[in-house]
């Protein structure tokens, strides 16, 4: 018996020894899933809702964004931002940050300096800054709250921006949770939860 457990223990560690580090996937350019860009520098390191990677256009006047799954990495969308000049890469990519539609933003300096903010569907949210560049800016949350923090280079100043979302889809629906030693039951036609002191409806509210 001590003999057979040892030789279980032997294939399992082996199992662990031979395990494989895979390749996945691979993408034609950089691709990242961090809301900020320096997440390590800055410290504040936020899941964006996509891998994405951008870059200008073939005429150099505009910006595409390609949006990956991050299940198996499948074009979710592909944004193409056009007239605006000799601009930086998609920044502080996120979803319900920026705005509480449920549709993915992001930040872009255009060539004339201004620092913008788009959405999924190309169309500008609203630009913050004009006529500056080198703009560095990052999502922080502070108080259980998002804040834009955008510093110029060369010490010109910084600005904090609170922003509308909370980071959450709005669309999730969470299931209740049914009480301890409960029971369905059906009155006047309607299936209610019922436990030794109080009746609940199948969406978690109390029943008066």
């Amino acid at each position: 018996m001590r003999k057979s457990i040892f030789v279980i223990a032997a294939l399992f560690a082996a199992t662990f020894a031979n395990a494989q580090i895979t390749l996945l996937h691979t993408f034609e350019s950089n691709v990242s899933v961090t809301v900020n860009p320096y997440a390590s520098i800055y410290g504040y390191n936020i899941e964006a809702p996509y891998f994405y990677e951008s870059d200008q256009d073939s005429n150099n006047d505009g910006l595409i964004l390609n949006l990956y799954e991050k299940d198996d990495f499948s074009l979710y969308k592909s944004v193409h931002i056009t007239n605006i000049g000799d601009c930086g890469l998609a920044e502080l990519v996120s979803r319900n940050i920026f705005t509480t539609d449920n549709k993915v933003c992001f930040t872009v300096t255009t060539g004339d300096g201004k620092l913008c903010i788009y959405n999924e569907d190309g169309q500008l949210v609203e630009t913050l800054l004009e006529g500056g560049y080198g703009y560095n800016s990052y999502i922080v949350s502070v108080n259980e709250k998002y804040l834009l923090i955008v510093s110029k280079s060369y010490g010109q100043g910084s600005y904090i921006y609170s922003l509308p979302g909370d980071g959450e889809s709005g669309q999730d629906i969470s299931t209740p949770v049914a009480p301890h030693n409960s029971r369905k039951v059906l009155k006047k036609d309607q299936v209610l939860v019922e436990n030794a002191d109080k009746t609940y409806t199948l969406q978690g509210q109390e029943v008066k």
